[in-house]
C-alpha cells in the first residue's frame, strides 16, 4: 500500500511539471516527445496519464490554453491579432485565426469588436454600476512563496473544495500553518470564455519556507510587483460581478495598463465560520 502511495504521489508530482512547464512557455513550440522526456514518464503510457488528470488530451488541452489565453489577450491588452498570435505559439497567423474561429464561431477582430459591444451593454444595463465603489488601493508586492494543489471544474464545485481540503491537511501535518498565513485563490480561466467543467483554480497556502513539491502538492512562486488591491465584500459567487467592475469600470477610468501575470484572491475570513454576506476577499490586480 504505501509503495502504491508514493507511486500515485510521484505521477502527481510529474503532471505538475508538466503543466507548470506548459503554462509557462505558450509562445514556444511543445513538442509532446518532449513533454514526455521532461515528465520522465513513458511515451507509451504519458498520452493517458495526462488525459486522466486534465479530462481531455494533452494536445487538446495546449489547443485550448492557448486559444483561451489569446481571448484574454484580445479583451484585456492593447495587442494586434498578430502579435497575439505569436505570443500564444502560432507561428502562422491564418492558423491561429482558423483555430480561434473553430473554438469561438468568429474571427479574432470580430471576437474583439463583439465583446466589447456587449461589455458596453451589460455595464450599461448594471443597477448603478459605480454603485459598487470598490476602491483600489495600489500596493507593491515581495514574491510570496506558496504551495498549492489544483483542480479543474466549476470555481464553486466540489474539486475546488477537495482543493483545500487536501493542501490544509498538508499544511498541518508539516506544521506549515503561521500567524501570517495567507489563504490564496489563483482562477486561472474567464468563467465567460472557459468551460465550468475546464476552469482551472489554485488553492494556495503562502508559506515562509521552501516547501518541496509531494504529490498533489505543488509549489511555486507568485510574482511580486505593483498590484491594485480590491476589498470585495460578500459571497465568493459574487466575486465575477467585482470583476466585471474592476475591468469594465475601473480599468478604463484608471489609465493604469495590466501586466501579464495572474490575478489573486486572498481570502481574509473563513467560510465556514462566516456567513456569506460577511466574506471579505482582497483582490489582486497585476499592473505595470
Amino acid at each position: 500500500m504505501a509503495a502504491r502511495t508514493s507511486t500515485t504521489k510521484d505521477y502527481h508530482e510529474r503532471v505538475n511539471k508538466v503543466i507548470r512547464y506548459i503554462h509557462n512557455h505558450l509562445d514556444e513550440k511543445l513538442d509532446i516527445r518532449k513533454l514526455a522526456e521532461y515528465s520522465s514518464l513513458s511515451p507509451f503510457h504519458f498520452h493517458r496519464i495526462m488525459r486522466a488528470h486534465l479530462n481531455e488530451s494533452l494536445v487538446s488541452y495546449i489547443i485550448r490554453l492557448r486559444l483561451d489565453t489569446a481571448a484574454n489577450l484580445l479583451l484585456h491588452s492593447g495587442l494586434g491579432v498578430n502579435d497575439i498570435a505569436y505570443k500564444v505559439g502560432y507561428d502562422v497567423p491564418s492558423s491561429f485565426n482558423k483555430a480561434f474561429k473553430k473554438r469561438f464561431k468568429v474571427t479574432p477582430t470580430k471576437f474583439r469588436a463583439e465583446y466589447d459591444d456587449y461589455k458596453i451593454d451589460y455595464l450599461s444595463n448594471m443597477k448603478n454600476p459605480k454603485k459598487m465603489k470598490l476602491t483600489a488601493e495600489i500596493k507593491k508586492l515581495d514574491p510570496k512563496k506558496v504551495i498549492y494543489v489544483s483542480s479543474i471544474g466549476l470555481y464553486e464545485g466540489k474539486g475546488t473544495e477537495r482543493a483545500w481540503e487536501k493542501v490544509c491537511r498538508f499544511a498541518e501535518k508539516h506544521r506549515l500553518f503561521q500567524k501570517d498565513t495567507e489563504f490564496i485563490g489563483i482562477s486561472h480561466d474567464d468563467p465567460k470564455i472557459t468551460e465550468p467543467e475546464k476552469l482551472r483554480y489554485d488553492a494556495c497556502l503562502s508559506v515562509n519556507q521552501h516547501v518541496a513539491p509531494e504529490g498533489e502538492i505543488a509549489a511555486k512562486l507568485i510574482p511580486g510587483g505593483t498590484y491594485a488591491v480590491f476589498l470585495h465584500k460578500g459571497p465568493y459567487e459574487k466575486l465575477i460581478d467585482a470583476y466585471d467592475y474592476i475591468y469594465g469600470v475601473w480599468l478604463p477610468e484608471s489609465d493604469r495598463e495590466l501586466r501579464e501575470e495572474l490575478c489573486f484572491e486572498n481570502y481574509l475570513n473563513s467560510p465556514d465560520k462566516t456567513p456569506p454576506e460577511n466574506l471579505r476577499t482582497e483582490i489582486f490586480v497585476p499592473l505595470k
